[in-house]
């Protein structure tokens, strides 16, 4: 793609991460409005719970598809490239269909059923959700792989969403109060429906596809690069939830739930580069692979300075009406220290957009290993401190450290990708004057 080409892919994709961040908020306010404390409290902790699941249930294979469809279909490979789709789509049924029945039997735990009566309903209902945003993760990524970033996008992010706010709306009108597991039960049913148009045409268009016998360096590579990428594409956003099952741990469901509100909020942050993100990832691997460099160092870099300005103007808007925020949820959200949290949270997200793309960069280009190491050490050490600090300070403790963790491992990894690859994602990438000018050019596209 052209830069050009490029901008409007990633004002599109932006675009839609827009509205589906604004979507995910109504849709946590509509479900606030039908359900407890508790249950939300609950539903929160359980979506988490899902969440963390799905990440390595999938493999990584979302993943492995945006790294090798881009590189063989590139190089007019496609029987390769449909040979490796097919064997991503087997390993990730394969691994959602475990990991659901590992959910599933954690319901039996005694210990566990004694505390939270509903405990079998919730695992039963977690694990059906693990397996829809598993599978809705993946064939976003396929789709995305093909340059098909709408078609990517839309169900998951958009039409599944809405759904479930219509869902939600329509229960507050008739009076209706969910418990947490009718709620989690119905949002992992709209989701299976919203996907069933890309589940059917993947699996046709791949069904009926020219495939060709893999050689044994491929079967090497498939197997080498999606251990890989299974680490680094589920470490983060594991971990993140591990965070909010470690707080709602300590400091209670009631807690957990102001907490959830608040990271999930934050991720409007980031909403610029994820959504530029969306697009970028196959232009990466198809300009590495034909050894383009210097095209991936201009869009990385140009990416790291249109989120980051946004990032920014987000940033400020959460300082100025951090209360009014957190009371659309709840009114007792808005204290003090959750005000401060919502900041904390947000000043952590703006430091890891400055980094720019610098995670894609590393999955895509062959150190995902080196991203592994790196992601492992300073998460687990960020767990730990995340852990005495919530104990010791609530709720500005747990957003400290896991804003300090954020910073940290995105910090480090433009380092690594600057000494392994020559390339520096960040918005020190490029000279001043070139970055503001390709940032302009990010945003002005959006117009």
């Amino acid at each position: 793609m052209s830069l050009s080409a490029l901008a409007k892919s990633g004002a599109i994709g932006s675009i839609i991460k827009l509205v589906s961040a604004g979507l995910s908020f109504l849709m946590f306010v509509a479900l606030a409005l039908i359900t407890d404390e508790r249950q939300f409290g609950l539903y929160s902790a359980a979506y988490a719970g899902a969440s963390l699941a799905s990440f390595f249930a999938s493999v990584g294979q979302q993943g492995t598809v945006l790294r090798f469809w881009p590189q063989y279909a590139g190089a007019n490979d496609y029987a390769s490239a449909n040979s490796l789709m097919a064997r991503a789509i087997l390993v990730a049924l394969a691994g959602l269909a475990i990991a659901s029945l590992l959910i599933f039997g954690l319901g039996y735990l005694p210990f566990a059923m004694t505390n939270v009566p509903e405990w079998l309903s919730l695992c039963g209902a977690a694990a059906g959700l693990c397996f829809a945003l598993g599978w809705s993760e993946f064939t976003s990524g396929a789709f995305r792989a093909k340059n098909a970033l709408i078609f990517g996008l839309l169900p998951r992010d958009i039409i599944w969403r809405a759904a479930i706010i219509a869902a939600f709306v329509a229960a507050r009108v008739m009076g209706i109060q969910l418990s947490a597991v009718v709620a989690l039960h119905l949002t992992a049913g709209l989701l299976v429906l919203s996907v069933v148009p890309q589940t059917v045409l993947l699996l046709r268009d791949t069904a009926r596809a020219e495939r060709s016998s893999l050689t044994q360096h491929q079967k090497n590579e498939f197997r080498s690069v999606t251990l890989g990428l299974w680490g680094v594409t589920a470490l983060p956003p594991a971990l993140a939830q591990v965070s909010t099952l470690l707080v709602a741990a300590i400091l209670g469901a009631e807690l957990a739930g102001a907490i959830f509100v608040a990271d999930r909020t934050t991720r409007l942050v980031i909403l610029a580069l994820n959504g530029i993100n969306q697009a970028l990832a196959p232009q990466i691997s198809g300009a590495f692979y034909r050894g383009n460099k210097a095209h991936v160092q201009r869009i990385t870099s140009l990416a790291a300075c249109g989120g980051f300005i946004l990032a920014l103007l987000v940033l400020a808007a959460y300082t100025i009406f951090a209360g009014p925020i957190l009371s659309i949820f709840n009114p007792s959200y808005a204290t003090p220290a959750l005000k401060a949290t919502l900041i904390i949270f947000g000043i952590g997200a703006t430091i890891g957009t400055a980094c720019g793309p610098v995670e894609l960069l590393l999955q895509l280009t062959g150190r995902q290993h080196a991203l592994f190491k790196l992601l492992m050490i300073v998460n687990l050490v960020g767990l730990a401190v995340t852990a005495a600090a919530t104990y010791l300070l609530g709720p500005v403790g747990a957003a400290l450290s896991i804003s300090g963790t954020i910073a940290a491992w995105t910090i480090l990894g433009v380092l690594i990708a600057r000494r392994t690859l020559g390339i520096n994602p960040s918005i020190f990438g490029f000279p001043m004057r070139n970055g503001l000018r390709g940032a302009l050019t990010l945003l002005g596209s959006r117009s």
